[in-house]
């Protein structure tokens, strides 16, 4: 059985990608901090990455 919750959230926010004029978000932004976590992630992994494949 389809849960009505679900199913009304999931009308909201087919709404809101068809609306072109609405305010309202779909999803919140991604914080800052995550942002910058992923990308000091891929920073780090790079540099593991070349010292492992190119030893001196």
């Amino acid at each position: 059985m389809p849960d009505p919750t679900f199913d009304e959230e999931l009308e909201r926010r087919l709404h809101l990608l068809e609306d072109p004029a609405s305010s309202d978000r779909i999803l919140d932004d991604l914080p800052a901090r995550d942002v910058l976590l992923a990308a000091l992630g891929l920073v780090v992994l790079t540099v593991v990455l070349l010292l492992w494949g190119y030893p001196r």
